[in-house]
């Protein structure tokens, strides 16, 4: 009997069985998955991948509570001073945190070179690097920048009078910046900004210090940002020149330095508002090449303590509104020089070409194609509406004949001081200036002890100590102290009678100079080029002051030079 075999049918009740991956082939590539299957890591993969969706998360979540606490934390449980680096006082602190001594022992720090660093103008003056040897010849130890070292991007810690200070270092990577952007924070623990406030007014004083007897030259910078106008930027710190080397007339300078005097008087300005007049003020330096146009506006600046602000408006990226945007960042005391004015088109007068033979080259000595500044941009700068006021503008040229009328009309130029070749006042003040013995005696002469009859030495005004009342005419300690006395006069004497025969030399040979030279044809430029090609030989330069000067009118008339 046949057996009727019957098929087997399925347990539906039962689930049915998903390969591992199943639930992940939509979201991995084919390739990748048979990988996968043939490694044997199908089952354990769904476990892998959710660990790490779930740590991301976490991670994710904890630095955003991380970051929200610290800030609430810092909100309202401590104090910080922000410095960002387009303001002129991050060049203060990161000099004052360059000198700190924290910045010496952190093990993550920034090295740069001294040569062009904004905080490092008195590198020369420091200590000898380390490691340099001192018989280092000069040239060679000047080739060689100091190094200096900050603290690098990041959270610092340091103490200040006693309590911690945390500083960080923030760099911002804007899209819209050319240069990368940094912000400086100083935080301290407490709701009471007093200490943050002191180390600020600390860090300006000292790198203000440094500027003392100096004068601070600022020049434009381009845009940091797409669309931003230029900025002023420290470039350098130069030693205050004395008003006595300018070559120019002693009248004229004292005209020119009581003027700017009298306008920086507090109670000028409000004299000025009183009237209704703008409390702006104005000069024109005009005369030849090199006879200390630009030399007289640093002295003067020095002088009277003010910042130079040196400007060109042959400038390929400056605008209309980027001259406006300088202006308007002008600090209310400052010099602001605009040098050889008269090379730019846009200054020359608008006369017709035909009325000088100096104006018929305009377009030969212009910079038109190379400036973006129009007349109307510049003059509103200089006394438009919206000008800045309480700064000195002052103006250079060679040819004051080509400037235009409306650039130098009263009310935009209040001064004009001409410059003159050198004559023979000029001449002799050179050659004075250049060789005279800038130099000192080292050891002064106190004020001698008086002597009485017996020889005893006494203190002038002085009764006499009891150890001297005492003491006899023969004391060898006195004997001693009464020769020393005298030699230290002979030599001082020594010292005078040399130096009255130098100064007498001097001046025969100022006077010999002074006759060689002819007035007005040469300007002090050419002359103190001259001379320092002599430097600490007054003689030799007497001698060939002659045979100079005849090579010199040779050379002008045959148009080697001008």
């Amino acid at each position: 009997m046949a057996t009727l075999l019957t098929p087997t049918v399925a347990n539906s009740s039962l689930p049915t069985q998903i390969p591992p991956l199943s639930g992940f082939e939509a979201f991995i590539p084919s390739h990748l998955t048979s990988l996968i299957s043939y490694s044997g890591l199908g089952n354990a993969f769904p476990h892998i991948l959710t660990f790490l969706v779930i740590s991301t998360a976490a991670a994710t979540g904890w630095t955003y509570w991380y970051d929200q606490f610290a800030w609430l934390f810092r909100r309202f449980f401590m104090s910080t001073a922000q410095i960002r680096s387009r303001d002129e006082l991050y060049d203060h602190m990161m000099a004052w945190v360059a000198e700190q001594e924290f910045s010496a022992r952190t093990r993550y720090f920034v090295a740069t070179m001294a040569f062009g660093s904004l905080f490092a103008e008195s590198a020369g003056e420091s200590q000898e690097e380390e490691g340099q040897e001192p018989d280092t010849p000069y040239w060679e130890r000047n080739r060689r920048a100091p190094l200096q070292f900050t603290p690098a991007p990041g959270m610092h810690f340091f103490k200040y009078k006693g309590k911690i200070v945390m500083l960080e270092r923030i760099v911002e990577n804007n899209d819209k910046a050319w240069f990368p952007q940094e912000i400086l924070e100083f935080s301290i623990m407490g709701r009471e900004p007093k200490l943050l406030k002191e180390i600020l007014k600390d860090a300006r004083e000292k790198y203000l210090m440094k500027d003392k007897s100096k004068t601070v030259v600022h020049r434009p910078k381009a845009p940091t940002e797409v669309g931003s106008p230029p900025t002023w930027v420290r470039c350098l710190a130069r030693p205050s020149r004395p008003l006595s080397t300018v070559v120019l007339e002693q009248k004229q300078k004292e005209i020119f330095v009581d003027d700017i005097k009298d306008y920086l008087e507090p109670d000028t300005q409000k004299w000025y508002s009183d009237r209704g007049i703008p409390y702006r003020r104005g000069y024109l330096l005009h005369g030849p090449p090199g006879t200390g146009k630009s030399s007289l506006s640093f002295a003067a600046a020095g002088l009277l303590g003010l910042k130079i602000y040196v400007l060109s408006l042959a400038s390929k990226t400056l605008s209309d509104s980027g001259l406006a945007g300088l202006f308007d960042a002008l600090p209310p005391r400052c010099v602001v020089l605009l040098e050889d004015i008269d090379t730019i088109s846009i200054a020359q007068s608008r006369k017709p070409a035909d009325a000088t033979a100096e104006t018929a080259k305009k377009s030969d000595t212009s910079t038109e194609a190379d400036t973006r500044v129009s007349l109307s941009g510049l003059l509103n700068v200089i006394d438009g509406v919206a000008s800045p006021e309480g700064r000195v503008l002052i103006l250079t040229t060679n040819h004051p004949e080509k400037l235009d009328a409306a650039l130098i009309r009263p009310g935009r130029v209040d001064m004009k001081i001409e410059f003159k070749l050198a004559g023979e006042e000029a001449i002799a003040g050179l050659f004075m200036r250049m060789y005279e013995d800038y130099s000192r005696p080292t050891a002064q002469v106190e004020e001698e002890p008086l002597a009485d009859a017996s020889g005893i030495l006494t203190p002038p005004c002085t009764p006499a100590t009891p150890a001297h009342a005492a003491a006899s005419p023969t004391d060898p300690a006195l004997i001693a102290e009464k020769e020393l006395n005298i030699q230290r006069r002979k030599e001082a004497e020594i010292v005078a009678e040399e130096r009255a025969v130098k100064e007498k030399r001097l001046s025969e040979l100022v006077a010999k100079f002074a006759q060689i030279m002819p007035q007005e044809v040469f300007s002090p430029a050419e002359i103190q080029g001259y001379l320092l090609q002599h430097k600490n030989r007054p003689e030799r330069a007497v001698e060939c002051a002659e045979k100079w000067v005849r090579d010199r009118m040779e050379a002008r008339k045959a148009g080697k030079i001008d």
